[in-house]
């Protein structure tokens, strides 16, 4: 998570081979991207797909993207958004 602190928000749960991770998703992910670890409303921990710390901030500054985490959930922003 990006040291600004932690959101809730709705998120999509997969249980897939880590060979599919590793030959086919990872790969795929554009470079701004990485696998984290994130907390899970029980408290159990899964791997994820986060933007990593380096690329935050600048583009926080430059308005390229919007912190959206207080909505919770995209499917809400594009409601939100029209």
């Amino acid at each position: 998570m990006h040291e600004s602190g932690t959101a809730a928000v709705v998120g999509e749960l997969y249980d897939l081979p880590l060979k599919v991770l590793r030959d086919h998703l990872v790969p795929a992910e554009p470079p701004e991207l990485e696998i984290g670890v994130i907390e899970l409303e029980d408290g159990s921990a899964a791997l994820a797909t986060v933007l990593r710390d380096a690329v935050v901030d600048p583009l926080l500054r430059s308005g390229d993207i919007e912190d959206i985490s207080y909505l919770g959930d995209w499917r809400a922003f594009l409601h939100v958004e029209g």
